[in-house]
């Protein structure tokens, strides 16, 4: 009996959509697979849905890797997870990066950094503009599965995404850093509190809110930015125009400063989006316009922002009568 059929402790918890999610396998492929390679063996809920236990979760991504890399899967599908991790390890050191030294210069081509990625919607965006100053060295959907999948992967970079700092992510990254030998961190990130993004930022790490653009990740990496060449617009559907602003920028900043009694900071949270989206729509209304199409397209965002901040408005109004916060009439 193969390595990858051998029974598991692990409850299966994921289901098929779940698994194609976290490994970028679709589903229908991964039947195929399964039909024609036996290359996992799930078992079904009493609904009949296919269930997946983390082990597998983990092993399915190590292969995708390795079919992304140029593998067949025929000649990979009956391996044991130690031989593929094997094989992915060759991959990472296939062309190996020479050691670096504080205040080297370099000539000619450049170096590309090698980093390590941990969460889908980043791995997704920097495979899309295909950065040449980045090297990525390994991938993996979430850090739950991270240790698994890119175990033997070294890197000069982790690139982590986290929906919430807690105060077990602090341990969490600082362990998969040190599997990685990485030297640099940087974390795209929702929300946290002060006290969890100060002990992060005390330890060197670069903390950035979500979404983290593409130029301002090559910058915290140590690459270059890239240039981009944006395409044409697409069309724009129609969208109801804004209220005017209920809180100015002061009422705000004074209620982000407020003591409150929720643990999660929500209403200081939402009055530093609140801030941040006004600016920005007053950033869209005054931006320079080179043609009708983009005087439209700035309208158009100014528009979006507008309305995204009269819904956090409500939201506002909702956790400071909670809070028995007084608001500006």
């Amino acid at each position: 009996m193969s390595n990858h059929q051998q029974k598991t402790p692990e409850e299966p918890i994921y289901r098929s959509g779940a698994v194609a999610r976290l490994t970028g396998i679709p589903v229908q492929t991964l039947r195929v697979w399964e039909r024609r390679y036996k290359i996992v063996g799930p078992r079904q809920s009493t609904s009949g849905q296919r269930l997946y236990a983390p082990a597998e979760v983990a092993r399915l991504a190590v292969i995708k890797q390795l079919v992304d890399s140029g593998h067949a899967i025929g000649s990979i599908a009956m391996l044991g997870i130690d031989q593929l991790r094997a094989m992915l390890d060759q991959i990472s050191h296939a062309t190996p990066t020479p050691p670096r030294h504080a205040g080297q210069v370099t000539t000619g081509a450049r170096i590309p950094v090698r980093v390590a990625i941990v969460g889908e919607a980043l791995s997704l965006r920097v495979a899309h503009h295909q950065l040449t100053a980045l090297q990525v060295v390994g991938t993996s959907p979430n850090a739950a599965l991270a240790g698994e999948v890119l175990r033997g992967v070294t890197s000069d970079v982790l690139l982590i995404e986290f929906p919430t700092l807690q105060r077990e992510t602090l341990q969490t990254i600082r362990s998969l850093a040190q599997q990685l030998g990485a030297r640099r961190i940087v974390v795209e990130y929702g929300f946290g509190s002060q006290r969890n993004e100060q002990e992060m930022r005390a330890l060197g790490w670069s903390l950035v809110h979500a979404p983290l653009d593409i130029e301002q990740l090559e910058s915290l990496c140590g690459a270059p930015p890239a240039v981009f060449r944006p395409g044409e617009p697409a069309a724009l559907p129609p969208i109801d125009a804004a209220g005017a602003r209920r809180f100015d920028n002061r009422a705000l900043a004074e209620l982000s400063v407020t003591s409150v009694k929720l643990n999660c900071e929500c209403p200081h949270h939402i009055a530093d989006l609140l801030i941040r989206l006004g600016n920005f729509e007053t950033y869209s209304a005054e931006c320079e316009s080179s043609s009708p199409a983009d005087a439209a397209l700035h309208h158009y965002l100014k528009e979006i922002a507008g309305n995204a901040r009269a819904m956090l408005e409500i939201a506002l109004v909702r956790v400071a009568e909670a809070e028995g916060l007084p608001l500006p009439k």
